[in-house]
């Protein structure tokens, strides 16, 4: 299979473009070189977050008067005109990788983020209702969590495509439905969404660790920083938001572990993180 290759930025200047607002580059460099050391390893996860959607913006429009937005503002639904034109740049980047499979959250925002690229590229997308936004996520490490009264995974709303996106994405035959987190904020939620994100983890795992394959994720910021923390066992408490259409990334080690390799589309190198050359 075709091997990723990052090329690396050889100013500084550039190197600051990794992480977006800039205050948070220190901070990500500090995660980033806990992780330093490379080796030969595995299989690679590629975690990509939807593009910016009316919902990311309800904030930036919150002093002014509602009748004065623009439609999109708060419709998680419709991307904005930047999340538009993040969808494009996301399109071409993608097509400088080669992904073995690709997993895709069941929501419009993530389907509508790659469909462009499926397309350019024929191919498919798996739907993983676990890939799904939720809130909190605190606890995602805890073991001390208490059981689960209820189901969870599959208990949701039954996932539809529309007509145009369905030829495009192929469903589990065990995940045609969302899960349903419980309504309450508190340790029965938290163990909920532990079950959730380990579900994606114990995917990656029985399919793909062991394998040199390179698979793809398209799902969420929380969602997304909550799995990276399962997934490498880590709490990561300087990694800052993800942001919209970027790559976070990791390799699977000799042992079995995973290792942060990439976050906000930049690689990190033994002297923290580098940027990629923006296109």
């Amino acid at each position: 299979m075709n091997r990723i290759r990052l090329r690396r930025a050889s100013s500084r200047s550039a190197a600051l473009r990794c992480f977006r607002p800039r205050a948070c580059a220190t901070l990500a460099a500090i995660a980033c070189f806990a992780f330093a050391f490379r080796s030969d390893a595995g299989l690679k996860v590629y975690y990509l977050r939807h593009a910016e959607g009316g919902h990311n913006v309800v904030k930036e429009w919150a002093k002014v008067p509602k009748d004065q937005r623009p439609d999109y503002v708060g419709n998680a639904n419709v991307f904005t005109p930047k999340g538009k034109e993040q969808v494009v740049a996301a399109t071409e980047k993608l097509q400088k990788y080669h992904f073995d499979f690709i997993a895709v959250s069941s929501m419009w925002r993530t389907r509508n983020t790659v469909l462009p690229y499926l397309k350019a590229i024929s191919a498919k997308g798996e739907i993983w209702p676990e890939l799904h936004e939720f809130g909190g996520g605190g606890k995602i490490l805890a073991t001390n969590l208490p059981a689960i009264p209820k189901p969870v995974l599959g208990a949701g709303s039954r996932v539809e495509l529309p007509a145009d996106e369905a030829p495009f994405f192929t469903f589990r035959p065990d995940a045609r439905n969302d899960f349903k987190l419980p309504s309450r904020e508190g340790d029965e939620r938290e163990a909920a969404t532990q079950l959730v994100v380990q579900r994606v983890v114990d995917l990656v795992r029985e399919r793909f660790v062991g394998t040199d394959k390179t698979i793809l994720l398209v799902g969420h910021g929380n969602a997304g920083r909550a799995l990276l923390r399962r997934l490498t066992n880590q709490k990561l408490p300087e990694i800052p938001s993800m942001m919209n259409a970027e790559l976070w990334m990791v390799e699977e080690q000799p042992g079995g572990s995973f290792q942060l390799e990439m976050y906000n589309d930049a690689p990190c190198g033994k002297n923290g993180p580098t940027a990629a050359p923006r296109q």
